[in-house]
């Protein structure tokens, strides 16, 4: 892993090692210019020649690969994981629930800042009672502009794009930017054999009523015990289907095909309706038979974006990314497949690599922890007025920061989680507590870690 470098005039110079970065910021020559990427800034004069650099992206719905080469040498790789969306969504759940269960919480009274007919907005020239805050006809139109996007797709867009205007403000001028892009169609992931005019028509199209769909969707196959419909069992009975809703039909089931499965009539019985069978046990699952492409949507929108914000860039896709990694003789990882995107055009069958990446994972920042939500009435006879969040939620005590990299006493490696006055929280990658040694509590003492 390389350090990038900045000139004292602002002049992006090419990066250089850890070792001499470190001499250069030890006897004050250099300075920390910023951490992500790690980039430093040089304080004396020095030349300005580069050399030629690929910046590769390997873009994705949940990772972000990064590959920086020059000629035959890969000089930086990292990995960035984005927050997952089903992450998201619980956290949205969970502060719905707070907000509801603030209505019958005895808190501080707050007026309403909008009524059904009419919204308090916020004006710098004050009304003739000196009131800025007025009350104006309130209006259902939505008023979201051109291109707007839901805020999960929104925010995973803008970090694309923010962290490869990181990494181009930390490299040389003549760097040569290459995305992977994907391009997904899915008419033809439902239907591989789908063709001309029948984009234009539904999946049930073809089929003479919703049963139909669903039975030659799943093969004709029961889709608990697996046997084809027609055949004859032992008994000589012939295998009949059901189109069987998964939310039951009694409870005010759709026909949704999305919600409906092919099950046997031995299997569609009464006791797997009951409490315990597995017909039962999707009804409260809310089982769906439909494959998710709530990835692939977001990857077209994405390319969309990179087109029109990086129009000089040359972009590619998976299937020549793949290629060039096997020719290269690289190791499957979002890593190795930007190193890859970075020399597409390129007739290189071998590259020195580095061993080691960097790994960057978004967190959230904050947490709405239920004593949180619910402000204090004050002690000492002052009122709360400014419901102070709990100091466990900070960003850093002492030289820790959140999701520091720490070794503990007894050789454990994890991330800090959370703080608890001089103590911290450690999970392991997989975001299990890692506890002491010889103890059944979580919290470690700040001085018993050390930074990785």
């Amino acid at each position: 892993m390389n350090v990038f470098v900045i000139g004292l005039t602002g002049k992006r110079l090419m990066p250089t090692k850890p070792s001499k970065a470190r001499k250069l910021i030890n006897t004050g020559k250099a300075e920390i210019y910023t951490y992500k990427p790690f980039t430093i800034r040089l304080l004396y004069k020095t030349g300005s020649a580069t050399q030629n650099i690929n910046l590769g992206i390997d873009t994705g719905s949940q990772h972000i690969g990064v590959g920086i080469t020059s000629d035959q040498q890969v000089m930086y790789k990292a990995e960035i994981e984005l927050r997952s969306s089903m992450e998201k969504r619980s956290l949205m759940e969970r502060r719905a629930s707070y907000r509801r269960g603030r209505r019958y919480r005895k808190v501080r009274f707050r007026c309403p800042k909008w009524k059904c007919k009419t919204i308090r907005k916020y004006h710098k020239e004050p009304d003739k009672k000196g009131r800025h805050w007025q009350k104006e006809s309130h209006n259902f139109m939505s008023d979201r502009k051109e291109g707007w996007l839901p805020p999960s797709i929104q925010s995973k867009t803008a970090h694309h794009i923010e962290w490869i205007k990181r990494y181009l403000n930390s490299l040389p001028d003549n760097t040569k930017l290459v995305i992977e892009v994907a391009r997904f169609d899915m008419a033809r992931m439902k239907n591989p054999d789908i063709h001309g005019e029948l984009y234009q028509k539904g999946p049930q199209y073809d089929y003479e009523n919703v049963k139909a769909y669903v039975f030659d969707r799943d093969g004709y196959k029961c889709r608990i015990c697996n046997t084809k419909a027609g055949t004859k069992r032992k008994d000589g009975t012939v295998v009949k289907m059901h189109a069987h809703h998964t939310l039951y039909k009694s409870k005010g089931a759709t026909d949704n095909p999305d919600y409906m499965a092919t099950v046997c009539d031995c299997c569609h019985s009464a006791e797997n309706h009951a409490p315990g069978g597995i017909l039962y046990q999707w009804m409260v699952e809310e089982k769906k038979f439909a494959r998710g492409y709530r990835d692939a949507t977001f990857m077209n929108i994405l390319r969309k974006r990179l087109y029109e914000e990086f129009p000089n860039a040359i972009f590619t896709y998976g299937n020549i990314t793949t290629a060039d990694r096997k020719r290269l003789k690289l190791d499957k990882s979002h890593a190795n497949d930007a190193v890859a995107v970075s020399l597409v055009s390129m007739d290189i069958t071998l590259v020195k690599d580095i061993s080691n990446a960097v790994y960057i994972k978004q967190v959230r920042q904050k947490k709405r922890s239920l004593h949180e939500a619910m402000p204090r009435k004050g002690r000492n006879g002052k009122k709360n007025i400014t419901a102070i969040r709990n100091s466990k939620n900070t960003k850093s005590v002492k030289e820790f920061h959140l999701w520091d990299k720490v070794k503990t006493a007894d050789g454990q490696i994890g991330y800090i989680s959370g703080f608890t006055g001089t103590s911290a929280y450690i999970q392991d990658k997989n975001n299990n507590y890692i506890t002491p040694a010889g103890k059944n509590y979580k919290q470690h003492t700040l001085s018993s870690l050390r930074r990785i």
